[in-house]
C-alpha cells in the first residue's frame, strides 16, 4: 500500500475519531510541517504552535476532506493558511502572487541542487532567499511535490510557482557562485 492511500485509511480512521490514526499522521508529517511553517514565520515557537493548530484542525475536518488533493497537500495548505493567518494577525507582511508566468527552463530542482554538494553553502543561500521563494523550494526540493501541488497548497497558479521556483533557482546560483 503507497504513502497516499496509508494516508487517506489513517484520515478516515480520524475522521471516525480514532486518536491513534491522529497521532500517527501526527508523526509521520510535523517535523515536514515544522520546516515547511518556518518559512513562512521566523519564531520557531510560532512555527510549533502552527503545526499543532493544523493537526486540530485535521482532527475537527477529517469528515470533510474530499479527496480532490492528496492527504499531504492537504495538511500542508492547512499549515500554510495558518501561517498566513498568524503573519496576516502580527501585522508582518504577507506572500503576494507573482502575476507574470516565465517558462522554466533551467535544470530541474534536483540537479541545480546536486551540482553544490556542499549542504552549508546551500543552506545559507537558501536562508537568503526571500520567503514566498523559500516556501517553494522548502515544497519542491525537501518535500517533494509537484509544480501543481504546490500551487494548490500556496493557492496561486502553477505558472506562478514555476515563476518562484526559477527565481529561487536563478537566486541560488548567483548567491552559490559569489561563495567559489
Amino acid at each position: 500500500m503507497g504513502q497516499s492511500q496509508q494516508d487517506a485509511d489513517l484520515l478516515q480512521r480520524v475522521a471516525s475519531g480514532d486518536q491513534d490514526a491522529l497521532k500517527q499522521l501526527y508523526d509521520s508529517y510535523a517535523r515536514h510541517l515544522n520546516s515547511f511553517v518556518q518559512n513562512y514565520l521566523a519564531d520557531p515557537q510560532e512555527a510549533a504552535d502552527i503545526v499543532h493548530e493544523a493537526m486540530l484542525d485535521v482532527w475537527r475536518t477529517a469528515d470533510r476532506f474530499k479527496g480532490r488533493s492528496t492527504v499531504k497537500s492537504w495538511i500542508f495548505s492547512i499549515a500554510r493558511n495558518k501561517a498566513i493567518d498568524r503573519n496576516r494577525k502580527s501585522a508582518r507582511s504577507v506572500l503576494g502572487d507573482v502575476d507574470t508566468e516565465i517558462a522554466d527552463d533551467r535544470p530541474d530542482p534536483h540537479k541545480t541542487l546536486e551540482t553544490f554538494q556542499d549542504a552549508e553553502r546551500v543552506r545559507i543561500c537558501i536562508e537568503g532567499l526571500n520567503d514566498i521563494q523559500k516556501s517553494a523550494i522548502h515544497l519542491a526540493f525537501y518535500e517533494e511535490f509537484s509544480y501543481s501541488q504546490i500551487a494548490e497548497i500556496e493557492n496561486c497558479p502553477t505558472g506562478t510557482i514555476k515563476t518562484r521556483i526559477m527565481a529561487a533557482k536563478s537566486a541560488l546560483m548567483r548567491c552559490l557562485q559569489r561563495m567559489d
